[in-house]
């Protein structure tokens, strides 16, 4: 799985230690007795094509208490070509703690025109003080104020991804109800 927390602790794949296979003869298989290439085979080839995962063992991270997230918005007439540019240049430079993305849309303008909009949703192990001057530091451009950041547990982060509003109790989570109704696709490079 892909997360807010992969630019740090790569994906959940990498941090698999055991798995629970069960294969085409019924057989329940460890990681110890399917062997290391089916074991490292599953989760980059699908474990439906070997057999049936039951269970996975994974290592567990560490996150800090107060963790900040902000979503800030930049259009077409905010500059968002240089900001584009600058990103592109410094994303795969920033500090490990910091996940920030960019994705864009088109929106209507205050005239009622068509512009582009960029989306830059992120995720920070730290407090907000420390990624803004981290940011100040390494990326001006977008320029991201105290006032654009929310402090928060990581839990309540995955609230805030998910688009639940602000405030929503973490036991929201548990529910088996999807939140999202609306199938999308989304790439990435």
């Amino acid at each position: 799985r892909y997360g807010n927390l992969t630019r740090k602790y790569g994906l959940t794949a990498d941090n698999v230690l055991d798995a629970h296979l069960i294969d085409v003869n019924g057989k329940l298989l460890t990681r110890t007795s399917m062997g290391e290439d089916l074991f490292w085979a599953i989760p980059g080839g699908g474990g439906v094509s070997f057999g049936v995962v039951v269970a996975y063992q994974i290592t567990l991270v560490r996150v800090p208490t107060t963790v900040t997230v902000f979503n800030v918005q930049r259009t077409s007439e905010q500059n968002l070509s240089t900001i584009a540019h600058r990103w592109i240049q410094v994303a795969d430079k920033l500090d490990n703690d910091l996940f920030l993305r960019m994705t864009f849309n088109v929106i209507n303008n205050t005239n009622g025109e068509k512009t582009i909009r960029g989306l830059f949703p992120t995720l920070y192990l730290g407090n907000s003080t420390a990624l803004v001057t981290l940011l100040n530091k390494d990326f001006p451009e977008l320029g991201v104020e105290i006032s654009d950041c929310i402090e928060m547990s990581w839990i309540e982060s995955v609230l805030f991804y998910t688009k639940f509003p602000i405030g929503t109790p973490t036991t929201a989570l548990l529910s088996r109800t999807p939140q999202r109704l609306n199938p999308f696709k989304i790439t990435s490079d």
